[in-house]
């Protein structure tokens, strides 16, 4: 797994050496920012379920000015910590809190995102609860980007809030793009 573009481009990223992480491929990471485009530059972005930190670590590569990394897991987050290691800047923060406790302690100190990564372990079933936690701390027309198994079908009515913008499907998993409104 490697940085694919930006001012970290080519360096290698550790995998997280424990199976119930999924690691997502270089191919699926590269056309998520493929679309986002210049969206990445200067913004806030949330790695909520970070596994590697790949989403994030690709994000600070291509220019956010910020990212806050989460993962319950403390194996996920030796790895975040280790892949943090082969670039140099220091604007990031990294949480190993269980994904309601860091909505709350975001919401408390009001820290609003652009980009917001949610790829959570398939079978927890949550992405309409995280959503709908989070809508205070997106920014107007931030970007929320889901990724699923490919069979999965988010509630629209329960996420109202969010303007579905286009879905992508690469084997198995579906990546669902939604913009706050």
């Amino acid at each position: 797994m490697r940085i694919i573009a930006g001012k970290y481009r080519s360096r290698l990223l550790k995998m997280v050496p424990d199976e119930r992480t999924r690691e997502t491929q270089d191919k699926v990471r590269g056309a998520v920012f493929n679309t986002l485009q210049d969206y990445v530059i200067n913004s806030s972005v949330l790695d909520l379920f970070a596994g590697s930190g790949s989403y994030g670590i690709e994000a600070i590569s291509r220019g956010a000015k910020s990212v806050i990394f989460n993962d319950i897991n403390s194996i996920s987050i030796r790895t975040i910590k280790d892949n943090l290691k082969i670039i140099e800047e220091n604007n990031y923060q990294v949480f190993q809190l269980d994904y309601k406790k860091l909505i709350a302690k975001l919401n408390l100190l009001n820290i609003n995102f652009d980009l917001v990564f949610i790829d959570p372990p398939y079978k927890l079933n949550i992405y309409e609860e995280v959503m709908n936690g989070l809508v205070n701390l997106i920014n107007p027309d931030g970007i929320v980007i889901c990724e699923m198994d490919k069979k999965r079908v988010l509630d629209q009515a329960k996420i109202s809030q969010y303007k579905f913008i286009k879905e992508k499907i690469y084997g198995s998993k579906k990546v669902e793009y939604y913009q706050k409104i």
